[in-house]
């Protein structure tokens, strides 16, 4: 069951908690509902109800994620409504990586994400075209260079 979400639309003044935003929610290519937050903290309300259900058929087969605080360990499920709540923050992740590698150079260097000052277009496509540009940036990656879909992988990681 692939889940995505379209016409996103997201409001950073009112995000205080958590993320305020509105946005269809699509399965397998067919709109399904949608979910909603007003930012204030409280959980995504995703409706209609029983798409809810259908959404916790699949996070039911993710396995849960452990987290650490100090000496504890924690096991966290992913409920339905947090699975929304990543796929949010992953499209505005997206939003931002794109955004920024038009006018800069993206790289990772030790799992964190950095970037060059701001380029023309012309300097942008120089550099980017430089054989030895990793070496110089002394980088693991450039986020520049890789499939979208990887860059955002690796710069979802670096902000978190």
């Amino acid at each position: 069951m692939k889940i995505e979400l379209k016409a996103l639309k997201y409001s950073d003044f009112a995000s205080q908690e958590t993320h305020c935003f509105h946005a269809n929610i699509y399965i397998d290519g067919k709109k399904a509902g949608w979910a909603e937050n007003n930012g204030h903290g409280g959980m995504t309300s995703i409706h209609p109800h029983q798409l809810y259900t259908t959404i916790r058929q699949c996070t039911d087969k993710i396995p849960p994620r452990i987290v650490k605080y100090g000496d504890t360990e924690m096991s966290i499920d992913t409920s339905p409504d947090s699975y929304i709540d990543e796929l949010v923050t992953l499209a505005l992740h997206e939003k931002d990586l794109k955004r920024a590698m038009k006018t800069r150079i993206l790289f990772t260097r030790e799992n964190q994400v950095f970037e060059t000052k701001k380029l023309t277009a012309a300097e942008l496509a120089a550099s980017l075209d430089n054989a030895h540009l990793k070496e110089k940036l002394k980088a693991d990656q450039v986020l520049n260079l890789l499939p979208v879909a990887e860059a955002l992988k690796l710069y979802a990681a670096g902000m978190a």
